[in-house]
């Protein structure tokens, strides 16, 4: 998969702006909390961008999705492949040791719990708590769910993808309903 670093600084959420303004005090809460997770937490960069790239992919939601793989991707030293395998790996559990950090691998492994079970098991409860402050644990968890949320929204109102932002690679498609 290429990256398409052309988007990197003028890529905007014009698309998602302009749906979330059919209810403006929500509009405001959600860009209030979006700003927080990606401006004002503890959490690298790099870590989060795991959470929110993997929750995209696990939700299909190709709009949030190729939104953080173009304007973050790059910018926290994900390569292509890496990107390719946080969003095709069936289980944290298959992803390569080689490429992945040990803290990596768990933040994949939250995600991953929290999408198909809406909790964490205790053993990766008492991993992160040996691995991040609470603080930096209250953030991933609260960034995966946001994103997950924004999934919701971003698929079910169909919030058409921005020009320059990366699509889906081949094989992985956007969330529908079966007929």
């Amino acid at each position: 998969m290429a990256i398409n670093k052309s988007s990197f600084t003028a890529l905007s959420p014009k698309n998602l702006r302009l749906v979330l303004a059919h209810h403006p005090a929500l509009a405001t809460s959600f860009q209030a909390m979006a700003h927080v997770i990606l401006f004002k937490c503890a959490v690298p960069e790099r870590q989060r961008e795991i959470a929110i790239i993997r929750t995209g992919a696990l939700t299909r939601s190709e709009y949030e999705w190729g939104m953080h793989v173009s304007i973050f991707g790059e910018k926290c030293g994900l390569d292509a492949a890496q990107v390719d395998a946080l969003s095709r790996c069936p289980s944290w559990q298959e992803l390569s040791e080689s490429m992945w950090t040990p803290a990596e691998r768990l933040i994949v492994r939250m995600v991953d719990e929290l999408h198909h079970h809406c909790t964490l098991s205790d053993a990766t409860w008492g991993l992160m708590d040996a691995q991040w402050p609470r603080e930096q644990i209250i953030e991933l968890i609260l960034a995966a769910s946001f994103y997950h949320m924004a999934a919701f929204f971003l698929n079910s109102t169909a919030v058409p993808l921005e020009q320059g932002s990366q699509r889906f690679p081949a094989g992985m498609a956007q969330a529908a309903v079966p007929a």
